[in-house]
């Protein structure tokens, strides 16, 4: 069951880079691959959430790929599978496919229409990065992957200098809640001595062990989490970003700042909750 997470990964990432090799001038194959992609995905993930219940619905967790090893860090890949991913995927693949649907007529000859398909198949990639994600380091690389994917989105009609000039704000607000999960990613190193993984992070005596003789750092670590979840999601006071987003079209609007992207920063503060619960 473990081995199979990772093709919810490769599919967006293959159908993405497949929709770049499409000549612009095939509308109906740019559309067609994007929802194929999006449908197959959706398929998957049903059948896979209905076998992973069946075998009684433990935590998934497996280490992908190390990338840098030293005698006092390790920096790796790792996936993470439970009720929370499962109800964030199958949701994101449900949205995304009517959004696709959608697209395919409400687009019709506009000018970037490949553009805008390439763009909301990279952030699918990323979107399920992030939600399968095993630890911190690994959801951070989704988080920009979907905050790259918005400000390309906001910026669409980027003939027009309201829609760029929005687009950096919006970036702008975003590279502040960058700075805070980084900061907590920082901060967890140095309570943790290790890359934690989120499946650690769910053990009660591991997380209050390190927290009883620094609880400063993790308060810390709560307060930069809880700043990079409200500059995701639009909250105060940086729910300033919001509005300034419907720049870009509809179709955008509504995965991106309706539904998927804004609920990020929730699904951030979901994957801490054992953390933020150990404070108490």
């Amino acid at each position: 069951m473990n081995e199979i997470l990772q093709y919810f990964l490769l599919l967006p990432l293959f159908g993405f880079v497949v929709s770049l090799l499409l000549p612009e001038s095939k509308e109906k194959l740019i559309s067609l691959m994007a929802f194929g992609t999006v449908f197959l995905q959706l398929i998957g993930i049903v059948v896979f959430i209905f076998v992973w219940i069946f075998q009684g619905a433990d935590d998934l967790n497996f280490k992908e790929l190390t990338l840098i090893k030293t005698s006092n860090y390790e920096f790796f890949i790792d996936f993470y599978f439970d009720k929370i991913a499962a109800v964030y995927l199958f949701v994101g693949a449900v949205l995304t496919s009517m959004i696709t649907t959608y697209s395919r007529y409400y687009l019709h000859r506009e000018k970037g229409y490949k553009r805008f398909f390439n763009t909301v198949l990279f952030f699918f990639f990323g979107y399920n990065l992030a939600i399968l994600s095993g630890n911190f380091e690994t959801l951070f690389i989704g988080w920009e992957i979907i905050g790259i994917s918005s400000f390309l989105l906001i910026a669409f009609y980027r003939e027009r200098y309201l829609p760029v000039k929005n687009a950096f704000k919006v970036f702008s607000i975003y590279r502040i809640g960058d700075v805070g999960f980084i900061l907590a990613m920082w901060a967890s190193h140095h309570l943790f001595h290790e890359n934690i993984t989120f499946m650690k992070l769910n053990n009660f005596e591991l997380v209050s062990e390190h927290l009883q003789n620094h609880s400063s750092i993790g308060f810390f670590i709560a307060f930069c989490l809880a700043c990079a979840a409200a500059a995701k999601s639009a909250q105060i006071p940086f729910s300033s970003w919001l509005p300034r987003a419907m720049e870009g079209p509809t179709p955008s609007s509504a995965i991106f700042y309706g539904s998927l992207s804004v609920h990020l920063g929730v699904f951030l503060m979901l994957r801490t909750y054992p953390f933020w619960e150990h404070q108490t």
